[in-house]
């Protein structure tokens, strides 16, 4: 039994149960990508010290900018790589730890910008998973990308 199982099978013996080992989850993300992709920390201590605390959801808000900034060439020098953050993502949606996929989906691939906004093109660079789960959110763009049969354009 690993430590995080033990840690799991306390919290479901104590009523918490998968609430909490998915809170943990979403929490995990955001430290782990704060420690494995650099241009986070400045933001992150940020949050924690307006939020008391680590919401997720609301810290991928600033996870979705930087990443389009950085895209577009107009991010801050030290700031995180986009290429790192899809990679990072990539490698946790892969994973699909309860709690992280869905701060990643939710909040990090829906929020992507659309077509006629700054930053459209972004997820042309997903990779396999995580461009599976965009479609699943946005289908109309796979008819768009591969030039399927769809509605004429005007």
């Amino acid at each position: 039994m690993t430590a995080d199982d033990e840690k799991r099978e306390k919290c479901e013996v104590g009523g918490t149960g998968e609430a909490n080992v998915k809170a943990a989850a979403r929490v995990r993300l955001v430290e782990d990508l704060v420690a494995q992709v650099p241009g986070f920390e400045d933001a992150y201590e940020c949050h924690v010290f307006n939020e008391n605390g680590v919401l997720s959801h609301l810290f991928f808000w600033d996870v979705v900018q930087d990443t389009v900034r950085s895209y577009l060439g107009e991010g801050d020098p030290d700031g995180p790589d986009w290429r790192r953050v899809l990679a990072f993502l990539e490698e946790e949606t892969r994973r699909r730890v309860p709690g992280a996929i869905e701060v990643i989906v939710t909040s990090f691939l829906n929020d992507l910008p659309y077509e006629g906004e700054p930053g459209y093109g972004i997820e042309a660079h997903l990779g396999p998973v995580m461009k599976e789960r965009y479609l699943q959110l946005r289908p109309w763009y796979e008819a768009k990308a591969s030039g399927a049969p769809g509605k004429s354009e005007a």
